[in-house]
């Protein structure tokens, strides 16, 4: 077997592979055209890795390159109906793995079962937290966030302030286990973060609204502007309730910890803390992640996204 990393060229071979093995309920249908497959290569949007045997593909692995944050986020792997499947899996995870740890540092992907978070708990993988599915209150559509995060890579970590939100039990429990960070560097005043992919827009009162990313019932939050952003961020919270928006987003690096309480007052739960997921220059800062509209975890939890939904949100819970 042979893994290969996709360029350009190989999009029309990409594509005819993935309209070969997959139908139309396959979620990245733009896998399915040489023109798109090419374009996403070329612009780096898309990174592809490719196994193949005897000059044929066996299976393929995508991932998304973050040119914002410079992180690497692992997709689909699509393997052929042949004896060797889990082995040609593994292989390709792990090249996508070993691309992202190289390149950018900050490698991340999704479980949604308790089988693959278990794969990856033994391949080192930590939980940072999970992601309610957009617009919907039902935690079986979760998906747990596992990442991994190298020390050594070109961008150093920014040690945390100790204070409320890297002292929570399932925040200090990521921040225990990575190596010491940078002690000197000071850590962003500006809040939110996020890919800047939104537009702002002008309101009556001569602010500037957030920008932000919509998209069906939600709403991620990317930056704020002015001298009081937690301001602007709860009238325009408010705004988009009246218009029928529950599920809004945002990611704090994790020195704002008066913006976070207030962001507790006002609705917001945390459900993730990520490590270096800010990069500002040529350092990393973590971040914790807020949902504002997420429902209580039904008692008795039986399933197991709602198990973990529970025991995350717990560990992150304000006393």
């Amino acid at each position: 077997m042979k893994l290969t990393l996709a360029r350009p060229e190989h999009a029309e071979h990409v594509a005819d592979f993935y309209r070969a093995i997959h139908g139309p309920d396959f979620p990245h249908q733009e896998m399915f055209s040489r023109q798109t497959v090419e374009r996403l290569l070329r612009d780096g949007e898309l990174a592809v890795v490719i196994a193949s045997q005897n000059r044929r593909i066996i299976g393929c692995g995508i991932s998304f390159p973050q040119a914002w944050n410079q992180s690497l986020e692992i997709g689909t792997l699509s393997v052929d109906s042949i004896p060797q499947r889990g082995e040609v899996g593994k292989a390709l995870f792990e090249a996508m793995r070993r691309l992202g740890f190289k390149s950018y540092g900050l490698v991340y992907f999704r479980a949604s079962t308790e089988r693959t978070f278990k794969r990856a708990r033994k391949i080192g993988a930590t939980t940072w937290g999970f992601r309610p599915a957009p617009g919907s209150r039902d935690f079986d559509k979760s998906e747990l966030l596992l990442g991994f995060f190298n020390p050594d890579a070109s961008a150093p970590r920014v040690q945390p302030p100790d204070n409320l939100i890297s002292r929570l039990p399932f925040a200090a429990r990521i921040v225990d286990a990575l190596p010491n960070a940078d002690q000197h560097m000071e850590y962003p005043k500006a809040y939110p973060v996020g890919e800047p992919r939104g537009t702002g827009m002008p309101v009556i009162s001569g602010r500037v609204w957030p920008t932000y990313h919509s998209k069906g019932n939600y709403v991620s939050i990317e930056s704020s502007a002015g001298r009081y952003p937690i301001e602007i961020i709860r009238e325009f919270t408010s705004k988009v309730r009246q218009k029928g928006v529950s599920d809004i987003r945002l990611t704090l690096p994790v020195n704002q910890e008066q913006a976070f309480i207030d962001l507790l007052d006002f609705g917001f739960q945390p459900v993730a803390y990520l490590p270096g997921w800010y990069l500002r220059g040529s350092h990393r800062f973590d971040c914790v992640q807020l949902v504002a509209g997420l429902p209580r975890v039904p008692r008795g939890a039986s399933s197991f996204m709602e198990r973990a939904a529970a025991k995350i949100m717990d560990g992150l819970a304000v006393e």
